[in-house]
């Protein structure tokens, strides 16, 4: 057991690319370790961190590949994030919140409820509904099917 060491709170968790995982005590926190800058904090679990990092990495090739495309024959295409969801509620998770990095799910007898969150935290909104009859519900109230 001397052989273990003590984990800095302040030093990297984890690096993906130019960004790091920093923990802060109470949460989380994403920085680009080129610029220092905070991208992302207040992230409450690891698992909501490396999903954050693996989107914004993501996004970021998906930036290069446009910036360095030199043909428009075979446009590349935006590969969205999968959450472990069905198909109907993807769908309306990507038309009425493409900017969702992480989804809570609650199920609440035969229905299910899915709050979807940006990079920030920020609720965005929920698709509620049972399988057949889901809809978008936003920050508002208002439903679309």
């Amino acid at each position: 057991m001397s052989d273990l060491k003590r984990i800095d709170t302040n030093a990297y968790v984890t690096v993906q690319g130019q960004y790091a995982v920093v923990n802060e005590g109470a949460g989380y926190a994403i920085i680009n370790i080129q610029t220092k800058q905070i991208v992302a904090r207040n992230i409450s679990s690891f698992l909501d961190c490396a999903k954050t990092l693996e989107y914004i990495v993501g996004k970021d090739e998906y930036q290069d590949l446009i910036q360095h495309s030199t043909s428009n024959e075979n446009p590349p295409q935006i590969q969205l994030t999968k959450f472990g969801v069905k198909p109907d509620v993807q769908r309306l998770i990507e038309i009425y919140a493409p900017a969702t990095v992480r989804v809570e799910k609650k199920v609440h007898w035969n229905r299910s409820r899915y709050k979807c969150y940006d990079v920030s935290g920020n609720f965005l909104g929920r698709v509620k509904g049972k399988q057949g009859d889901r809809y978008w519900e936003d920050r508002s109230g208002n439903k679309h099917y």
